[in-house]
């Protein structure tokens, strides 16, 4: 079936059947999984799936369907029914397609790899027992491997629009994951570590993600609880990448243009040191967030969001773009089976020259976190609050693990007063972050 043929007609009978403005999002993808436990499989599956969106828009009212039935039947049906549904919602002056499309290519984004095609089964499962068996002969303390798992993609995108625009891309994905339980005088502790990436040639070893996860649980024996106070806090790059999901949120037009976000209006201020630059970047060369367009077809491109602590933008997709008056950022995305939403694409600290080790060296005492647990943000206010753990840090040296904690502060202090960057920046995800030293935060232990 000629998919990308498939949109575009779709898009001709919406019109034919009453809408002023339509688009069509198709996408046909594959997904595979193995996890091994205890030398043996727990989990093997493979799964295929396509779908296809329409969105229609009528006198600015908009409907919107999906489905998995591609027979001319159920696609004929589906047209007519948003196009009907359409008719009778509620009118909203900001609905529907951009005004207009610059030229989106593929061109050196390097988002898929075709290398994956020649990786069998059987591979994948032994990358996943290599990855246990890594983590077990690691220390005697490890006593047991929750998980050890190699998964991949690939997945292909059509988008066409009654404006003209015409698009599509293919991508791919592959992650190997390993959690493990190390345990000793009666405590346990449980890590994990991974690698995700486009490229499977860009993977860290299974092994080394094996040792990696071992390594961290079984620094984490002995741990205890610290007493409480304000201390600087260094947060290692998977926290660092948490908290600026956090910044991420806050950055969402709709949540600022309702002001439900502690960044209102603060376009043009300075929200944080002069150490922090924040990018959001849909066009990177193998980037996790990569596309050459976003969900509504607008082409990506690299944007400066926060430039030596001043606020440059927020991110909008075309309708929140319109109510706040403004453009879309080209941060609209959207599976076949939903309308856009706003979301960041690679989005990132720059990273500067400062190691970790000098930036752990540089602090007399204080909390190297590593592990976070909840959900403690109140993006109105901005107040974090989360239990977490890590190593105490003394005299510029990790002197002992520490659990069991709680670190709080307002994000918008915390974007403030950090003080340092590390130079290890490296994307795990479509959100990345080097180590960042914040000067000080509230620390609550015994």
């Amino acid at each position: 079936m000629n998919y990308q043929e498939l949109a575009i007609q779709l898009v001709d009978r919406a019109k034919r059947a009453g809408a002023d403005e339509a688009d069509v999002f198709l996408s046909v993808g594959r997904d595979f999984e193995v996890t091994i436990r205890n030398g043996s499989i727990e989990v093997l599956k493979q799964a295929v799936s396509k779908g296809v969106g329409i969105r229609v828009f009528a006198d600015h009212r908009m409907g919107f369907s999906h489905t998995t039935d591609f027979s001319p039947e159920a696609l004929e049906h589906l047209v007519n029914e948003t196009v009907g549904m359409a008719k009778y919602a509620t009118h909203d002056e900001f609905h529907g397609l951009p005004e207009s499309y610059g030229a989106a290519t593929n061109g050196g984004l390097e988002l898929y790899d075709s290398s994956l095609d020649s990786v069998t089964t059987e591979m994948k499962i032994a990358m996943a027992k290599e990855m246990e068996q890594a983590a077990l002969s690691f220390d005697r303390r490890v006593k047991l491997v929750e998980g050890a798992s190699f998964s991949d993609g690939d997945n292909q995108v059509f988008i066409a629009n009654s404006k003209g625009f015409v698009g599509s891309y293919k991508s791919t994905g592959s992650a190997i994951a390993c959690s493990v339980v190390a345990e000793e005088g009666g405590m346990k502790q449980v890590n994990y570590w991974y690698s995700n990436k486009r490229y499977l040639s860009d993977h860290e070893p299974a092994e080394t993600v094996g040792r990696r996860a071992a390594q961290r649980a079984v620094q984490m024996l002995g741990a205890k609880k610290v007493h409480s106070g304000r201390f600087p806090v260094v947060f290692d790059p998977l926290i660092a990448s948490s908290f600026l999901s956090s910044i991420a949120g806050a950055l969402n037009g709709e949540s600022v243009f309702r002001k439900t976000s502690f960044l209102t209006d603060k376009l043009g201020e300075m929200i944080g040191s002069e150490s922090v630059t924040i990018v959001d970047d849909g066009g990177m060369k193998r980037g996790l967030g990569s596309r050459p367009f976003d969900g509504e077809g607008v082409p990506t491109a690299r944007k400066l969001i926060v430039e030596k602590g001043v606020l440059k933008s927020y991110l909008y997709d075309t309708y929140t773009s319109r109510k706040a008056k403004t453009k879309t950022t080209a941060n609209a995305v959207r599976g076949y089976s939903t309308t856009p939403h706003i979301s960041p694409m690679n989005f990132y600290v720059e990273q500067a020259s400062h190691t970790p080790e000098e930036i752990v060296k540089s602090v007399g005492e204080g909390f190297y976190v590593t592990g976070m647990i909840g959900f403690g943000v109140d993006m109105v206010t901005g107040q974090l609050s989360r239990g977490a753990s890590g190593s105490w840090i003394k005299n510029g040296e990790l002197a002992f693990p520490v659990h069991e904690v709680t670190v709080a502060g307002n994000m918008l202090d915390m974007l403030k007063n950090v003080e340092m960057v590390g130079s290890d920046l490296e994307f795990r995800g479509s959100v990345a972050c080097p180590t960042i030293k914040i000067a000080e935060m509230s620390v609550s232990g015994n």
